[in-house]
């Protein structure tokens, strides 16, 4: 699953969408933090691949 959020907005609601509707672009693992990560597309935001790291339960996505 991949959680999807605005932390700048306090009133936002997570949107989780399964891995299974998204395009994965690309999947590594980060060489600061060594968590992975991966850039996924997904048809309701079109303007690009989105960053999303694993957090050890979900893909979390911050669109913030």
């Amino acid at each position: 699953m991949i959680k999807i959020h605005n932390r700048a907005y306090r009133d936002s609601e997570a949107r989780f969408i399964p891995l299974s509707e998204v395009n994965v672009v690309l999947q590594k693992i980060c060489e600061w933090t060594s968590k992975p990560y991966i850039l996924f597309e997904h048809e309701d935001y079109p303007l690009g691949a989105l960053r999303a790291e694993f957090d050890g339960t979900y893909w979390d996505c911050d669109l913030d």
